[in-house]
């Protein structure tokens, strides 16, 4: 077997040129011949080239026969810093591309008995161990954030693998015996002198503002392996995918009182974002003054005291309905944080917007960039490699517009009663709008064979034209979801959320972690009684409960929820012919999606949030 590695190929004087020409998340590259013959090693360093706005801590890369393997370093862990990969053990005969972190470090060590020191030991090294160990299945024992691509040399195959969430990412592309697999679609698409195919059925899905369907991207032939599952190349058949995690829907946790639901849930909570501040650098929070990043930014101030958590917020000095210094300062003076804010009223959306930054994988849906980009920014400059985020805790707590039918199937009429009657003052509209009474209809109706796949008719938004109509009628008779409230927390629009800001924080050197995202938070939340996640005409009950004491009671029992309309506005009046004269330029293919007349009307008469969708 013949092996290059870095300094020994063309490859290696571009890749050595390049390696230090910007600051994102750690990426690989893969090149894989199935067929046995060796492999074209000039792709790898086609697709290198796409993927070296990833990685300031340098690259490597190696080639055998029929394999050829790139990284981009970003160290972000303590155990990974100097590690190079593609990684080699021993006389072990594996070669690994990892991306990602894992956060039950300590289970692993104690079952794979490894003989090194613990701090010495890699996420990426455990797992080489537990392939070693377990084999395929060792993905099933890995609780973290993960995306990686493993050749087997004794067989010649490729293993490939996901998250259970989705939050990092591996696309391939096929073409004859020939593989391509990478960290984004982009640099697939760009190892070849061809002018990229869009698929108009996710271009669809995009202007109809639904997650693009499982495992498809913008490009043809381009595929995204699905969250939780694997992927087999072999020499001898097609590739074999196989899904190895599913939530468990029919677990259920009971407890006597509010107080042990809370105990439990903060215990889970805090070991989530525990696992998430293992860094090279100060762990800062991206806090608002919502109950959500609040909640993130006590526990973990209160996990590092006496050392200061750094928190990173905008503030308003003139749209002060948006302002939320009051709620961060309460968090300041409980924890002793340090607090870095900044004005935001002239960071409207869309402003300078031709020179925001364009992710080539798929575009963005975000108004608010300009902000997000101030604040990674700001992080950045006080040399913080690591922010935790407080998002997608929304997307956990949706589930809890079961309650009402949860209470009516365990048999508690009298305080489903009870409930109903704290919502005398919204109102039997409100009711029917936060479809509490739908719900329960629904419960009904799964009770029936069948019933699950039954839906209302859908009628699309007036902005998509005909085809777009087509393109997603075709798709959603062939795909049947079946109803339920998991699909927020669960959904693949979810995972394409998360793993899609890995382009714009990476931009700035930040990793972005989610403390709501955890594995085992979303299995806890999953087995919960649904009262547990709405009760007393309140949102998110647990999370309150479980932070008495914690968090300061401005916070814990705020009922009301910040927005930037009037930010939003302002962006509208500055931006509004600006966009208009980009958007109607010549050229453009956008009008085989939406009604052009509608959307002239939306950027030069609207001003409410239907501006938002239209843009």
């Amino acid at each position: 077997m013949s092996v290059y590695l870095a300094g020994a190929t063309e490859i290696t004087t571009w890749l050595l040129q390049n390696a230090f020409a910007g600051v994102f998340l750690s990426a690989f590259a893969v090149v894989y011949e199935s067929s046995g013959k060796s492999v074209d090693a000039s792709l790898l360093g086609n697709i290198m080239e796409h993927l070296s706005h990833r990685g300031s801590d340098g690259c490597d890369h190696l080639v055998c026969d029929r394999i050829a393997m790139g990284h981009w370093h970003f160290w972000t862990t303590p155990e990974e810093v100097g590690e190079r990969q593609p990684l080699r053990l021993n006389e072990l005969p594996f070669i690994l591309v990892f991306d990602g972190r894992l956060d039950n470090r300590e289970e692993l060590l104690a079952v794979l008995s490894v003989s090194c020191a613990e701090d010495t030991v890699s996420d990426a090294a455990l797992v080489v161990w537990a392939y070693e160990y377990w084999g395929s299945r060792c993905v099933e024992r890995f609780v973290g954030e993960f995306a990686f691509v493993l050749f087997d040399e004794r067989d010649g195959s490729l293993f490939c693998a996901r998250d259970p969430l989705g939050d990092r990412t591996l696309f391939y592309f096929c073409c004859g015996s020939q593989v391509l697999i990478a960290s984004e679609p982009w640099p697939l698409v760009s190892a070849y002198p061809v002018q990229p195919e869009f698929d108009e059925q996710v271009v669809a899905h995009y202007f109809a503002l639904r997650a693009r369907p499982l495992g498809s991207t913008i490009f043809k032939n381009v595929s995204e392996l699905p969250p939780a599952h694997t992927l087999l190349f072999t020499g001898s058949s097609i590739p074999q995918r196989c899904c190895y995690w599913k939530p468990d829907f029919a677990r259920t946790i009971r407890y006597k009182s509010d107080n042990e639901y809370a105990d439990h849930f903060r215990e889970v909570l805090e070991e989530s974002i525990r696992c998430r501040m293992r860094a090279t650098t100060p762990v800062g929070v991206m806090m608002s003054g919502g109950l959500d990043s609040t909640a993130i930014a006590s526990l973990a101030a209160r996990m590092i005291a006496p050392a200061h958590l750094l928190t990173f917020s905008y503030i308003f000095d003139e749209l002060e309905e948006c302002d939320e210094r009051i709620y961060i300062h309460n968090v300041r003076d409980k924890w002793n944080t340090l607090s870095f804010e900044f004005a935001c009223d002239d960071a409207w959306p869309f402003r300078d917007f031709e020179n925001l930054p364009v992710n080539p994988n798929y575009p963005s849906d975000d108004a608010f960039k300009v902000l997000i980009e101030r604040l990674y920014a700001e992080a950045n400059r006080q040399g913080v490699r690591v922010l935790l985020s407080g998002m997608f805790a929304d997307h956990m707590f949706q589930g809890g517009v079961d309650w009402l039918a949860d209470l009516l199937t365990e048999g508690r009429f009298t305080d489903s009663m009870l409930q109903l009657f704290l919502h005398k003052d919204v109102g039997l509209q409100t009711i029917v709008e936060k479809n509490f009474l739908q719900r329960v209809a629904r419960r009904f109706i799964n009770l029936f064979p069948g019933g699950q796949y039954l839906h209302r008719q859908r009628n699309w938004p007036d902005w998509l034209s005909d085809t777009s109509v087509r393109y997603l009628s075709d798709y959603v008779k062939q795909n049947p979801r079946i109803s339920g409230s998991h699909d927020s927390m669960l959904g693949y629009g979810v995972a394409q959320d998360s793993s899609d800001e890995i382009y714009y924080a990476s931009r700035h050197a930040i990793d972005v972690r989610y403390p709501f995202r955890d594995q085992r938070l979303v299995e806890l939340v999953l087995a919960l009684p649904t009262y547990q996640l709405y009760f007393q005409a309140t949102n998110k009950y647990i999370l309150r409960n479980s932070m008495k004491g914690i968090l300061p009671e401005s916070i814990r029992c705020r009922k009301g929820k910040t927005h930037y309309m009037s930010l939003l506005l302002r962006g509208a009046e500055h931006e509004r012919e600006n966009v208009y004269q980009y958007l109607f330029r010549a050229g453009l293919d956008w009008k085989n999606f939406l009604h052009e007349d509608w959307l002239k009307q939306q950027l030069t008469q609207s001003r409410d949030i239907n501006l938002i969708l239209a843009w």
